[in-house]
C-alpha cells in the first residue's frame, strides 16, 4: 500500500524488512480473519487470541509517518454509529471490527446500542455524556453541537500527519474546518442523483441525455418533457439553491458555504427564481392535494414514486425504493445519472460525519479506529465485504475517499452503465455543511421567526429583495459561534 511504500522511504533498510513481513491492511479484496460475524449486534467485539501483525513494525512505521506510536498495553476502546437498521450494515460494521482488532490485538472494541435516528440518536449521546460515558469514536449528526458541548476531539494534527488521510476529499474536509481547526472526518457519502424516468422520455419521444450533460441541457429538457395536462412533469425535488452554489461557485455548499463564510449571492438568487418559475409553469412537479386526489386517487400521493416526474432529484439510499417498488408499481423504467455539471464540474453529496470524544484516554487509538471504521481504505473494503456477505446487490453508503482500489470494489456491484457513470463523475465532491457550518441552526432559527421562507414561497418577496439581508445574518451568526466555542 502507499502507506507501507511511504514508510520504506523513511526508515532504516532494518525497518523495511520488518515491515515486509507484517500485515497492517486487510487483504486485497477486504476480507479479513476476525472473528466479527454476521449477527453480532451489540457488546464486546473479540478478536481471535495470538491473531494480529507485528505490533512493532505498525509502532515503528507510525513514528516514521510522523504520527504517535500505537499502545501496546492492553486496552478497550467503545464506539458508536447509526445505519444498523439497513441490510449488510451489521454485516459491515462487524467485519471492521474483526479486521481492527485482527491488526491490533491488544485493542478491545465494544460497541455502543444508541436508539437509531435523530433526536433520540443525540438524546443517547447526551445522557452518555452526563455520565462521563461518552463512546471514544461515535458518529454525530451535528459536528458543531458536539464541539460547542466539548464532546469533540481536535484531531488537526493527526489528520495532518497520517498520509492516508490525504485520500479523503479535501472539500469534505475543508467545509468542516472551524477557525482552521478539524474536530471531525467524513464517515460515508451519498451522492446527488438524477432519477430518470426512461419510460417518460420514450413516450415523449425524448433522446437520453448524455452522462456528461450540463445543467443548460438539463432546463431545456425539463421544459421539453413537461406536460401538465396528464400529470407529468420535467423535474422534482427543487433543492437547486443546494446544488447550483457548487455547480456554479467552486467549493461551495448550501447556502454558499465555503468553509469560512455564507454566501447568498447571484447563484442563489437565480436558484430559487428558477424553482419559483418552474412551479408557476408546472415544469416543476409542486401539485396540490387536489390535484393528487384527481390524478392519483390519493391527496398524499407522492408524484415521483408514482412515475410523474422525468428527471428527479435524490439520493443513493432511494435507489432501492424506485427499484424495487416504484418500477414493479408503475411498470416504468428507470436510470441513474450524475448531478448535470455546471461550470465548476464538481457533484454534492450528502456526508455524515463522526468524531472522536475529547475525553477519551487513548487518542492516537481511537483516531485509528475511526480510520478502519469510516474513512479509511480498510474501513471502505471490509464495509463492502460485509454487503457482500449479506447478499447485497447495490451500494448506498459510498466512499469519501479517492482510492482506486475501493472504487474498484464498488463498481463490483454492478455491470450497469449508469451506476458506472455515476460513480466516474464521483471525483470533485462538495459536501452538504448543515452539520459542520458554525450558525447554521441559529441562522435557521432567525429566517422561520421571521418568516422568510413563507415570505419567499407566497412571494412577497424576491430572493433578490432579502439575498443581502440574509448573508449579513447568516455570517453573523457564524461570527458568534465561532467566538463562543472555537476560538
Amino acid at each position: 500500500m502507499k502507506r507501507k511504500l511511504i514508510a520504506s522511504l523513511l526508515v532504516l533498510s532494518m525497518l523495511a524488512m520488518s515491515l515486509a513481513g507484517c500485515g497492517n491492511d486487510s487483504s486485497s479484496d477486504g476480507s479479513s480473519s476476525g472473528s466479527g460475524t454476521g449477527n453480532q449486534s451489540s457488546g464486546e467485539m473479540d478478536s481471535d487470541d495470538g491473531a494480529g501483525v507485528d505490533q512493532d513494525a505498525l509502532d515503528q512505521e507510525a513514528e516514521a509517518l510522523g504520527l504517535p506510536p500505537m499502545t501496546t498495553e492492553e486496552i478497550t476502546l467503545t464506539y458508536a454509529c447509526w445505519g444498523l437498521g439497513e441490510n449488510g450494515e451489521i454485516q459491515a460494521r462487524d467485519k471492521q471490527l474483526a479486521a481492527f482488532m485482527e491488526a491490533y490485538p491488544n485493542i478491545k472494541v465494544e460497541f455502543v446500542e444508541l436508539t437509531q435516528g435523530d433526536p433520540d440518536w443525540t438524546n443517547g449521546l447526551v445522557a452518555l455524556a452526563a455520565e462521563g460515558k461518552l463512546p471514544d469514536v461515535f458518529w454525530t449528526y451535528s459536528v458543531t453541537n458536539a464541539v460547542a458541548n466539548e464532546w469533540a476531539l481536535d484531531v488537526t494534527e493527526y489528520y495532518e500527519k497520517d498520509p492516508d488521510a490525504k485520500e479523503v476529499y479535501s472539500g469534505m474536509v475543508e467545509a468542516a474546518r472551524l477557525n482552521g481547526k478539524l474536530y471531525c472526518m467524513p464517515t460515508v457519502m451519498f451522492p446527488y442523483m438524477v432519477f430518470l424516468n426512461k419510460s417518460l422520455f420514450e413516450k415523449y419521444n425524448e433522446p437520453l441525455p448524455s452522462y456528461d450533460w450540463t445543467i443548460e441541457e438539463f432546463k431545456e429538457i425539463a421544459e421539453r418533457i413537461t406536460h401538465p395536462e396528464e400529470f407529468y412533469f420535467g423535474t422534482s425535488q427543487p433543492n437547486y439553491t443546494d446544488y447550483f452554489m457548487c455547480q456554479y461557485n467552486k467549493g461551495q455548499s448550501q447556502r454558499g458555504w465555503d468553509g469560512s463564510a455564507y454566501h447568498f449571492n447571484q447563484t442563489w438568487i437565480d436558484a430559487l427564481n428558477l424553482k419559483y418559475d418552474w412551479i408557476d409553469n408546472d415544469t416543476l412537479e409542486w401539485e396540490s392535494a387536489e390535484d393528487k386526489l384527481k390524478w392519483l386517487g390519493d391527496e398524499g400521493a407522492w408524484p415521483p414514486g408514482k412515475g410523474r416526474s422525468a428527471m428527479h432529484f435524490d439520493w443513493s439510499w432511494t435507489v432501492s425504493f424506485f427499484e424495487e417498488t416504484v418500477k414493479a408499481e408503475t411498470g416504468m423504467e428507470f436510470l441513474y445519472y450524475p448531478q448535470p455539471a455546471g461550470p465548476t464540474g464538481q457533484q454534492m453529496a450528502i456526508v455524515d460525519y463522526g468524531v472522536i470524544s475529547a475525553a477519551t484516554e487513548h487518542p492516537r487509538e481511537a483516531w485509528e479506529l475511526q480510520k478502519w471504521t469510516s474513512w479509511g481504505k480498510e474501513a471502505c473494503l471490509n464495509r463492502y465485504e460485509g454487503y457482500k456477505e449479506a447478499g447485497l446487490t447495490a451500494v448506498s453508503r459510498m466512499p469519501v475517499i479517492d482510492n482506486e482500489e475501493v472504487w474498484d470494489v464498488v463498481k463490483s456491484f454492478t455491470d450497469r452503465e449508469d451506476f458506472m457513470a455515476v460513480y466516474d463523475h464521483l471525483t470533485d465532491i462538495v459536501p452538504t455543511c448543515g452539520s459542520v457550518a458554525p450558525g447554521w441552526s441559529e441562522f435557521d432559527t432567525w429566517c422561520n421567526e421571521n418568516e422568510i421562507w413563507v415570505q419567499l414561497d407566497n412571494r412577497e418577496i424576491t430572493p433578490a429583495e432579502i439575498a443581502a439581508e440574509m448573508e449579513q445574518k447568516a455570517n453573523e451568526f457564524r461570527d458568534e459561534w465561532l467566538s463562543q466555542y472555537a476560538k
